[in-house]
């Protein structure tokens, strides 16, 4: 599979999960904001093992396409929650 077809494919999923949550969560605003917040420790995990010295072969090579995939997902799902709120504000005031 094409690389950026993953990546897309990875970022359409985070956003749904986004949504999914903005839907079920409506009064608590800071709830979709989670999967973000929680994916960003991993990312950072992936990027310092990454140059660790115990690494061996494609290791470092694998947690490298790891923290990308995860920067992606964490990127779209943080961004989706910026929209819904932006959404969300500018719909209450017009009501």
């Amino acid at each position: 599979m094409n690389f950026a077809f993953i990546l897309i494919l990875i970022s359409i999923i985070a956003i749904i999960i986004t949504f999914i949550l903005n839907l079920l969560f409506k009064k608590t605003r800071y709830v979709k904001y989670i999967p973000g917040i929680v994916l960003f420790p991993f990312i950072i995990y992936n990027f310092i093992t990454m140059y660790s010295v115990t690494s061996e072969g494609f290791e470092s090579l694998g947690r490298f396409v790891m923290g990308i995939l995860l920067l992606a997902a964490c990127a779209s799902s943080l961004i989706a929650s910026i929209t819904f709120d932006i959404i969300h504000r500018t719909i209450g005031r017009k009501k």
